[in-house]
Protein backbone atom coordinates (compact mmCIF):
# COMPACT_ATOMS: atom_id res chain seq x y z
CA UNK A 1 0.00 0.00 0.00
CA UNK A 2 3.00 2.31 -0.13
CA UNK A 3 3.05 2.31 -3.93
CA UNK A 4 1.88 5.91 -4.11
CA UNK A 5 5.42 7.23 -3.82
CA UNK A 6 6.53 5.00 -6.70
CA UNK A 7 3.84 6.31 -9.06
CA UNK A 8 5.44 6.97 -12.44
CA UNK A 9 4.72 10.07 -14.48
CA UNK A 10 4.06 9.81 -18.20
CA UNK A 11 5.19 12.51 -20.63
CA UNK A 12 1.53 13.17 -21.41
CA UNK A 13 0.23 12.66 -17.91
CA UNK A 14 -3.43 12.82 -17.00
CA UNK A 15 -2.64 15.36 -14.27
CA UNK A 16 -1.10 17.67 -16.88
CA UNK A 17 -3.79 17.09 -19.50
CA UNK A 18 -5.34 20.55 -19.32
CA UNK A 19 -1.93 22.01 -20.17
CA UNK A 20 -0.83 19.74 -23.04
CA UNK A 21 -4.31 19.53 -24.57
CA UNK A 22 -4.40 23.34 -24.82
CA UNK A 23 -0.68 23.92 -25.49
CA UNK A 24 0.57 20.81 -27.28
CA UNK A 25 4.30 21.76 -27.60
CA UNK A 26 4.59 22.32 -23.83
CA UNK A 27 5.03 18.62 -23.02
CA UNK A 28 8.34 18.32 -24.87
CA UNK A 29 9.44 21.80 -23.77
CA UNK A 30 9.01 20.73 -20.14
CA UNK A 31 11.54 17.91 -20.62
CA UNK A 32 14.32 20.51 -20.48
CA UNK A 33 13.43 21.28 -16.86
CA UNK A 34 13.80 18.87 -13.92
CA UNK A 35 10.77 17.48 -12.14
CA UNK A 36 10.53 18.70 -8.58
CA UNK A 37 8.32 17.78 -5.66
CA UNK A 38 7.20 19.86 -2.72
CA UNK A 39 6.35 19.15 0.88
CA UNK A 40 2.70 19.71 -0.05
CA UNK A 41 2.92 17.03 -2.75
CA UNK A 42 4.52 14.57 -0.32
CA UNK A 43 1.83 15.37 2.23
CA UNK A 44 -0.79 14.64 -0.43
CA UNK A 45 0.86 11.31 -1.20
CA UNK A 46 0.72 10.36 2.47
CA UNK A 47 -2.97 11.32 2.63
CA UNK A 48 -3.66 9.08 -0.39
CA UNK A 49 -1.95 6.18 1.34
CA UNK A 50 -4.01 6.76 4.47
CA UNK A 51 -7.22 6.89 2.42
CA UNK A 52 -6.38 3.59 0.73
CA UNK A 53 -5.69 1.91 4.07
CA UNK A 54 -9.02 3.08 5.52
CA UNK A 55 -11.00 1.99 2.46
CA UNK A 56 -9.36 -1.43 2.25
CA UNK A 57 -9.92 -1.98 5.96
CA UNK A 58 -13.60 -1.01 5.70
CA UNK A 59 -14.30 -3.42 2.82
CA UNK A 60 -12.20 -6.20 4.33
CA UNK A 61 -9.39 -6.22 1.77
CA UNK A 62 -6.62 -6.39 4.39
CA UNK A 63 -6.03 -8.06 7.73
CA UNK A 64 -6.25 -5.99 10.91
CA UNK A 65 -2.56 -6.59 11.69
CA UNK A 66 -1.52 -5.28 8.27
CA UNK A 67 -3.80 -2.26 8.67
CA UNK A 68 -2.31 -1.40 12.06
CA UNK A 69 1.21 -1.81 10.69
CA UNK A 70 0.51 0.60 7.82
CA UNK A 71 -1.21 3.11 10.09
CA UNK A 72 1.76 3.08 12.44
CA UNK A 73 4.10 3.75 9.51
CA UNK A 74 2.03 6.69 8.30
CA UNK A 75 1.62 8.26 11.74
CA UNK A 76 5.39 8.07 12.22
CA UNK A 77 5.90 10.35 9.20
CA UNK A 78 6.92 13.95 9.88
CA UNK A 79 4.26 14.95 7.34
CA UNK A 80 1.44 13.39 9.36
CA UNK A 81 -0.72 15.63 11.53
CA UNK A 82 -3.81 15.09 13.67
CA UNK A 83 -5.75 17.02 11.02
CA UNK A 84 -5.07 14.40 8.34
CA UNK A 85 -7.25 11.60 9.74
CA UNK A 86 -10.59 13.51 9.92
CA UNK A 87 -9.96 15.23 6.58
CA UNK A 88 -9.15 11.97 4.78
CA UNK A 89 -12.21 10.37 6.38
CA UNK A 90 -14.39 13.01 4.68
CA UNK A 91 -13.23 11.52 1.37
CA UNK A 92 -13.47 7.86 2.41
CA UNK A 93 -16.97 8.46 3.85
CA UNK A 94 -18.15 9.77 0.46
CA UNK A 95 -16.67 6.81 -1.42
CA UNK A 96 -18.06 4.25 1.05
CA UNK A 97 -21.50 5.87 1.19
CA UNK A 98 -21.78 5.74 -2.60
CA UNK A 99 -20.40 2.21 -2.70
CA UNK A 100 -22.89 0.88 -0.12
CA UNK A 101 -25.72 2.68 -1.92
CA UNK A 102 -24.61 1.04 -5.17
CA UNK A 103 -24.57 -2.36 -3.45
CA UNK A 104 -28.22 -1.92 -2.47
CA UNK A 105 -29.20 -1.40 -6.10
CA UNK A 106 -26.68 -3.80 -7.59
CA UNK A 107 -25.44 -6.51 -5.19
CA UNK A 108 -22.62 -7.31 -7.61
CA UNK A 109 -21.26 -3.74 -7.44
CA UNK A 110 -17.48 -3.55 -7.07
CA UNK A 111 -15.07 -1.07 -5.50
CA UNK A 112 -11.58 -0.90 -7.01
CA UNK A 113 -8.76 1.07 -5.36
CA UNK A 114 -5.54 2.48 -6.81
CA UNK A 115 -6.13 0.98 -10.23
CA UNK A 116 -3.58 1.74 -12.94
CA UNK A 117 -5.38 2.28 -16.25
CA UNK A 118 -4.02 2.04 -19.78
CA UNK A 119 -4.46 5.09 -22.04
CA UNK A 120 -2.26 3.99 -24.94
CA UNK A 121 -5.31 3.70 -27.23
CA UNK A 122 -5.46 7.49 -27.09
CA UNK A 123 -2.10 8.72 -25.75
CA UNK A 124 1.38 7.40 -26.66
CA UNK A 125 2.67 5.50 -23.59
CA UNK A 126 -0.24 6.96 -21.66
CA UNK A 127 -1.51 5.67 -18.33
CA UNK A 128 -3.08 6.90 -15.13
CA UNK A 129 -3.98 5.75 -11.63
CA UNK A 130 -7.53 6.05 -10.30
CA UNK A 131 -7.87 6.58 -6.56
CA UNK A 132 -11.20 4.77 -6.40
CA UNK A 133 -13.65 3.25 -8.89
CA UNK A 134 -17.20 1.98 -8.30
CA UNK A 135 -18.93 -0.06 -10.99
CA UNK A 136 -22.65 -0.79 -10.66
CA UNK A 137 -25.87 -0.78 -12.67
CA UNK A 138 -24.28 0.45 -15.89
CA UNK A 139 -22.47 3.30 -14.10
CA UNK A 140 -18.70 3.77 -13.90
CA UNK A 141 -17.94 6.03 -10.93
CA UNK A 142 -14.38 7.46 -10.72
CA UNK A 143 -13.02 9.33 -7.67
CA UNK A 144 -10.02 11.59 -7.20
CA UNK A 145 -8.79 12.81 -3.81
CA UNK A 146 -7.10 16.21 -3.84
CA UNK A 147 -5.70 16.87 -0.37
CA UNK A 148 -4.32 20.37 -0.99
CA UNK A 149 -6.00 23.57 0.16
CA UNK A 150 -5.20 25.54 -2.99
CA UNK A 151 -7.40 26.12 -6.02
CA UNK A 152 -10.98 24.79 -5.89
CA UNK A 153 -11.36 22.28 -8.71
CA UNK A 154 -14.56 21.35 -10.54
CA UNK A 155 -15.27 17.88 -11.93
CA UNK A 156 -17.27 19.26 -14.85
CA UNK A 157 -15.25 18.90 -18.05
CA UNK A 158 -12.13 18.13 -16.01
CA UNK A 159 -9.53 16.70 -18.43
CA UNK A 160 -7.62 14.78 -15.77
CA UNK A 161 -10.71 13.01 -14.43
CA UNK A 162 -12.07 12.35 -17.92
CA UNK A 163 -8.80 10.65 -18.87
CA UNK A 164 -8.91 8.52 -15.72
CA UNK A 165 -12.50 7.60 -16.60
CA UNK A 166 -11.52 6.86 -20.21
CA UNK A 167 -8.80 4.47 -19.03
CA UNK A 168 -11.18 2.85 -16.53
CA UNK A 169 -13.85 2.45 -19.23
CA UNK A 170 -11.31 0.87 -21.57
CA UNK A 171 -10.35 -1.56 -18.78
CA UNK A 172 -13.76 -2.53 -17.41
CA UNK A 173 -16.16 -2.24 -20.36
CA UNK A 174 -15.03 -5.72 -21.46
CA UNK A 175 -16.62 -7.17 -18.29
CA UNK A 176 -19.41 -4.67 -17.58
CA UNK A 177 -22.11 -2.96 -19.64
CA UNK A 178 -21.19 0.64 -18.89
CA UNK A 179 -23.60 3.26 -20.22
CA UNK A 180 -22.94 6.18 -17.89
CA UNK A 181 -19.77 7.64 -16.41
CA UNK A 182 -19.47 9.89 -13.37
CA UNK A 183 -16.31 11.68 -12.29
CA UNK A 184 -15.87 12.98 -8.74
CA UNK A 185 -13.36 15.32 -7.13
CA UNK A 186 -13.10 15.51 -3.35
CA UNK A 187 -11.10 18.32 -1.73
CA UNK A 188 -11.86 17.65 1.95
CA UNK A 189 -9.85 20.48 3.47
CA UNK A 190 -11.89 23.10 1.64
CA UNK A 191 -15.15 21.09 1.79
CA UNK A 192 -15.40 20.76 -1.98
CA UNK A 193 -17.15 17.71 -3.41
CA UNK A 194 -17.74 18.11 -7.15
CA UNK A 195 -19.43 15.49 -9.33
CA UNK A 196 -20.25 15.39 -13.03
CA UNK A 197 -21.95 12.74 -15.16
CA UNK A 198 -21.74 12.08 -18.90
CA UNK A 199 -22.57 9.21 -21.22
CA UNK A 200 -19.96 6.60 -22.04
CA UNK A 201 -20.42 7.48 -25.72
CA UNK A 202 -19.64 11.15 -25.04
CA UNK A 203 -16.49 10.14 -23.16
CA UNK A 204 -15.24 7.80 -25.90
CA UNK A 205 -16.00 10.37 -28.63
CA UNK A 206 -13.96 12.95 -26.69
CA UNK A 207 -11.08 10.51 -26.47
CA UNK A 208 -11.11 9.75 -30.17
CA UNK A 209 -11.82 13.20 -31.64
CA UNK A 210 -10.05 15.48 -29.15
CA UNK A 211 -7.50 13.58 -27.08
CA UNK A 212 -5.96 11.27 -29.69
CA UNK A 213 -5.07 13.91 -32.35
CA UNK A 214 -3.83 16.43 -29.78
CA UNK A 215 -1.79 13.76 -27.97
CA UNK A 216 -0.08 12.86 -31.27
CA UNK A 217 0.91 16.51 -31.73
CA UNK A 218 2.05 16.84 -28.13
CA UNK A 219 4.15 13.70 -28.33
CA UNK A 220 6.01 15.16 -31.32
CA UNK A 221 6.35 18.58 -29.66
CA UNK A 222 4.31 20.11 -32.45
CA UNK A 223 1.43 22.56 -32.51
CA UNK A 224 0.99 26.14 -31.33
CA UNK A 225 2.20 27.51 -28.01
CA UNK A 226 -0.96 28.80 -26.36
CA UNK A 227 -0.67 30.70 -23.04
CA UNK A 228 -3.51 30.31 -20.57
CA UNK A 229 -4.39 29.38 -17.00
CA UNK A 230 -2.80 25.97 -17.59
CA UNK A 231 0.64 27.65 -17.66
CA UNK A 232 0.48 27.73 -13.85
CA UNK A 233 1.60 24.09 -13.68
CA UNK A 234 4.14 24.15 -16.53
CA UNK A 235 7.79 23.67 -15.52
CA UNK A 236 8.88 25.72 -18.55
CA UNK A 237 6.61 28.69 -17.81
CA UNK A 238 9.36 30.96 -16.43
CA UNK A 239 11.35 30.72 -19.68
CA UNK A 240 8.51 30.25 -22.17
CA UNK A 241 8.77 32.88 -24.88
CA UNK A 242 5.10 32.66 -25.89
CA UNK A 243 4.01 33.24 -22.29
CA UNK A 244 6.45 36.15 -21.91
CA UNK A 245 5.21 37.81 -25.09
CA UNK A 246 1.62 37.43 -23.94
CA UNK A 247 2.40 38.67 -20.43
CA UNK A 248 4.36 41.70 -21.63
CA UNK A 249 1.70 42.64 -24.18
CA UNK A 250 -0.92 42.71 -21.42
CA UNK A 251 1.44 44.57 -19.08
CA UNK A 252 2.11 47.27 -21.69
CA UNK A 253 -1.62 47.67 -22.08
CA UNK A 254 -2.11 47.79 -18.32
CA UNK A 255 0.42 50.56 -17.71
CA UNK A 256 -1.34 53.14 -19.90
CA UNK A 257 -2.90 56.11 -18.15
CA UNK A 258 -6.23 54.98 -16.64
CA UNK A 259 -8.13 57.86 -18.26
CA UNK A 260 -7.18 56.49 -21.71
CA UNK A 261 -8.83 53.14 -21.09
CA UNK A 262 -12.47 52.40 -21.83
CA UNK A 263 -14.61 50.36 -19.46
CA UNK A 264 -14.18 47.35 -21.74
CA UNK A 265 -10.39 47.72 -21.70
CA UNK A 266 -10.31 48.06 -17.92
CA UNK A 267 -12.36 44.87 -17.57
CA UNK A 268 -9.97 43.06 -19.90
CA UNK A 269 -6.92 44.17 -17.92
CA UNK A 270 -8.59 43.37 -14.59
CA UNK A 271 -9.47 39.86 -15.72
CA UNK A 272 -5.85 39.14 -16.68
CA UNK A 273 -4.20 40.56 -13.56
CA UNK A 274 -4.03 37.24 -11.62
CA UNK A 275 -2.57 35.48 -14.65
CA UNK A 276 0.14 38.11 -15.16
CA UNK A 277 0.99 38.32 -11.45
CA UNK A 278 1.30 34.55 -11.29
CA UNK A 279 3.65 34.56 -14.30
CA UNK A 280 5.84 37.30 -12.77
CA UNK A 281 6.05 35.33 -9.51
CA UNK A 282 7.15 32.19 -11.37
CA UNK A 283 9.86 34.13 -13.22
CA UNK A 284 11.13 35.53 -9.90
CA UNK A 285 11.12 32.10 -8.23
CA UNK A 286 12.94 30.51 -11.17
CA UNK A 287 15.64 33.20 -11.28
CA UNK A 288 16.19 32.90 -7.52
CA UNK A 289 16.50 29.11 -7.69
CA UNK A 290 19.03 29.44 -10.55
CA UNK A 291 21.02 32.02 -8.60
CA UNK A 292 21.09 29.71 -5.57
CA UNK A 293 22.40 26.99 -7.88
CA UNK A 294 25.31 29.24 -8.88
CA UNK A 295 24.07 31.20 -11.91
CA UNK A 296 25.20 34.84 -12.06
CA UNK A 297 22.47 37.07 -13.51
CA UNK A 298 23.84 40.24 -15.12
CA UNK A 299 23.05 43.29 -12.98
CA UNK A 300 21.71 41.18 -10.08
CA UNK A 301 23.19 39.70 -6.91
CA UNK A 302 22.11 37.51 -4.01
CA UNK A 303 21.81 39.35 -0.69
CA UNK A 304 20.54 38.46 2.76
CA UNK A 305 16.86 39.32 3.12
CA UNK A 306 15.41 41.33 5.96
CA UNK A 307 14.76 39.48 9.21
CA UNK A 308 13.55 40.25 12.70
CA UNK A 309 15.24 39.46 16.00
CA UNK A 310 14.06 36.45 17.98
CA UNK A 311 14.96 34.79 21.28
CA UNK A 312 17.60 32.08 21.20
CA UNK A 313 15.95 30.22 24.09
CA UNK A 314 12.68 31.49 25.61
CA UNK A 315 13.17 29.45 28.79
CA UNK A 316 16.51 31.11 29.51
CA UNK A 317 15.05 34.56 28.84
CA UNK A 318 12.15 33.93 31.25
CA UNK A 319 14.52 32.70 33.96
CA UNK A 320 16.82 35.72 33.59
CA UNK A 321 13.92 38.19 33.75
CA UNK A 322 12.25 36.52 36.74
CA UNK A 323 15.58 36.44 38.61
CA UNK A 324 15.88 40.16 37.86
CA UNK A 325 12.58 40.78 39.65
CA UNK A 326 10.05 40.87 36.80
CA UNK A 327 6.77 38.94 37.19
CA UNK A 328 5.24 36.48 34.74
CA UNK A 329 2.31 38.87 34.26
CA UNK A 330 4.78 41.49 33.01
CA UNK A 331 6.62 39.28 30.52
CA UNK A 332 4.01 36.78 29.29
CA UNK A 333 0.92 37.13 27.10
CA UNK A 334 -1.90 34.60 27.09
CA UNK A 335 -4.23 34.49 24.07
CA UNK A 336 -7.25 32.27 23.49
CA UNK A 337 -6.76 29.69 20.76
CA UNK A 338 -8.56 30.26 17.45
CA UNK A 339 -12.05 28.85 16.82
CA UNK A 340 -10.79 26.03 14.61
CA UNK A 341 -8.24 24.91 17.22
CA UNK A 342 -10.84 25.06 20.02
CA UNK A 343 -13.28 22.98 17.92
CA UNK A 344 -10.59 20.33 17.41
CA UNK A 345 -10.01 20.32 21.18
CA UNK A 346 -13.69 19.78 22.06
CA UNK A 347 -15.51 16.51 21.66
CA UNK A 348 -18.05 16.63 18.83
CA UNK A 349 -21.03 16.13 21.17
CA UNK A 350 -19.86 19.05 23.36
CA UNK A 351 -19.14 21.63 20.66
CA UNK A 352 -22.64 23.06 20.35
CA UNK A 353 -23.23 22.94 24.09
CA UNK A 354 -20.05 24.86 25.00
CA UNK A 355 -19.55 27.43 22.25
CA UNK A 356 -22.95 27.86 20.62
CA UNK A 357 -23.74 31.55 20.41
CA UNK A 358 -20.19 32.55 21.39
CA UNK A 359 -18.87 33.09 17.86
CA UNK A 360 -19.61 35.74 15.24
CA UNK A 361 -18.74 35.90 11.56
CA UNK A 362 -17.83 39.51 10.64
CA UNK A 363 -18.75 40.88 7.24
CA UNK A 364 -15.99 40.16 4.72
CA UNK A 365 -14.14 42.97 2.98
CA UNK A 366 -15.76 43.87 -0.39
CA UNK A 367 -13.98 42.41 -3.38
CA UNK A 368 -14.64 42.16 -7.11
CA UNK A 369 -15.22 38.66 -8.48
CA UNK A 370 -16.56 37.05 -11.64
CA UNK A 371 -20.35 36.75 -12.00
CA UNK A 372 -19.97 32.95 -11.85
CA UNK A 373 -19.02 33.25 -8.15
CA UNK A 374 -21.85 31.80 -6.02
CA UNK A 375 -21.73 34.50 -3.34
CA UNK A 376 -24.62 37.02 -3.47
CA UNK A 377 -23.88 40.52 -4.72
CA UNK A 378 -23.59 43.30 -2.12
CA UNK A 379 -25.49 46.56 -2.20
CA UNK A 380 -23.34 49.60 -3.02
CA UNK A 381 -23.94 51.47 0.25
CA UNK A 382 -23.30 48.36 2.35
CA UNK A 383 -20.12 47.65 0.38
CA UNK A 384 -18.88 51.21 0.98
CA UNK A 385 -19.52 50.95 4.70
CA UNK A 386 -17.83 47.55 5.00
CA UNK A 387 -14.83 48.76 3.04
CA UNK A 388 -14.43 51.82 5.28
CA UNK A 389 -14.83 49.68 8.41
Amino acid sequence: MSGHVQRAHALLSASGAERWLNCTPSARLEEEFPQTTSEYAREGTLAHELAEIYLRAKVGDVKLADTNKELKRIKASELYSDEMKPEVEKYTDIVLENYYEAKKLTPSAVLELEQKVDLTAYIPEGFGTCDAIIIADGLLDVYDLKYGKGVRVSAEGNSQLMLYALGAYYKYSIMYDIQRVRVNIVQPRIDNYSSWELTAKHLVDWGETIVRPLAELADKGEGKFTPGDWCRWCRASARCKALAEYGLSVARHEFKEPNLLSDEELLEVYAKQPFIQDWINRVSEYMLSEALAGKAWEGLKLVEGRSIRKWKNEGEVMQALIEAGYTEAQILKMNLLGIGEIEKLLKKDKRLELIQGLTIKPQGKPTLVDLSDKRPAMGIEQAKQDFND
